[in-house]
């Protein structure tokens, strides 16, 4: 699943809940306790939390104890009447106090820092997997970001466990103060392509990415969930001879995505059978006889060859998820 984040702070979250929501997003996480906000908390929160859930929105949300007296109202459980789904916890909740959260919420806990032992502790004392959620942290300071095989090791734990694990991306535009270097769970997405980073966090176990950041963009928002419904990856290209939906074959090449039902029985003759460097679209030629018609996409620098036709190029922006599309799976060749 794919998520944005709103902040009470931020004069544009009720257009960017109804702009996520024309886009296909479902799930949002927000903070109700973090010490930046300011202003009438109460009335903002229950305004946002309202618009989230006529637009069909649930919500995640950070709490503390002190929670219910920032934004007047009697207690936790009331964040359920304002269309609170999850919530997820400080330190400061007993076992006993979280065990009857749960009996109203799904409840988040820490994916960064828990360790098996702790979570353990917690299934053992009554909570089942189903009232659970794996959430990550998001780092806004640069190199703070989790390391990525802490980070997997992690993610496996709770996905060995049956605990959906949840984690951050940046956005593509406006960034978070008060630092502004997005809000990233790994440090390596701090930078990277926001659509290239969700797609990574999928394969590594993740079930539900959010965007951290205040702005996603409705561009990268439909990108992001056209791949949550299909699973297709949208590769933009540059051709004049190629475009469309392909499978990719099952056994792996060391240097080319090799696409199925490309070959043809008509002639391919040479042309452009200039090198190939990553991210070029090829297709084969005469000179190969029955592999004529086959077209590959190179993902790594590849010299010229005369029975090999270069017919586009995949924008250097989308290179990286060339590592990305699994065997067997399907890609999209969009032309822009």
């Amino acid at each position: 699943m794919i998520g944005i984040s709103f902040y009470l702070n931020d004069s544009d979250a009720k257009k960017r809940l109804i702009e996520a929501s024309e886009c296909g997003v479902t799930r949002a996480f927000t903070s109700l306790h973090i010490p930046e906000e300011k202003g009438d908390l109460a009335e903002r929160a229950k305004e946002l939390l309202h618009v989230a859930r006529d637009c069909g929105i649930s919500v995640y949300a950070d709490v503390s104890k002190h929670t219910p007296v920032h934004l007047g109202i009697e207690s936790l459980m009331t964040l359920s009447s304002l269309g609170v789904s999850g919530i997820r916890l400080d330190d400061g909740f007993s076992v006993k106090e979280t065990l009857s959260l749960a009996n109203e919420f799904y409840i988040a806990v820490n994916a960064s820092t828990l360790s098996k032992q702790e979570i353990e502790s917690l299934l053992s004392a009554g909570l089942h997997h189903h009232q659970l959620l794996a959430w990550h942290n998001f780092y806004p300071r640069p190199e703070t970001g989790l390391e990525e095989t802490f980070f997997q090791q992690q993610t496996d734990l709770f996905n060995e466990l049956r605990i959906p694990v949840c984690a951050y991306i940046p956005g593509e535009g406006e960034k978070r103060g008060p630092v502004y270097q997005g809000l990233p769970t790994r440090e390596k997405d701090r930078n990277r392509c926001p659509f290239t980073s969700a797609v990574d966090l999928y394969g590594c176990g993740v079930t539900e990415v959010y965007i951290g950041d205040p702005y996603a963009g409705s561009s990268l928002l439909k990108r992001l969930v056209r791949y949550q419904e299909n699973r297709i990856i949208p590769l933009r290209i540059r051709s004049l001879h190629i475009e469309g939906t392909y499978s990719v074959r099952p056994d792996v090449s060391r240097d080319v995505l090799r696409l199925v039902d490309t070959r043809s029985v008509k002639p391919v003759p040479p042309f452009r059978t200039v090198e190939r460097r990553i991210g070029a679209i090829t297709m084969d030629n005469d000179g190969y006889g029955r592999y004529r018609g086959e077209v590959q996409i190179a993902k790594t620098n590849l010299p010229a060859n005369a029975n090999v036709n270069v017919i586009g190029y995949v924008i250097e922006e989308d290179h990286e998820l060339l590592s990305l599309v699994r065997p067997g799976r399907k890609l999209e060749l969009v032309t822009v």
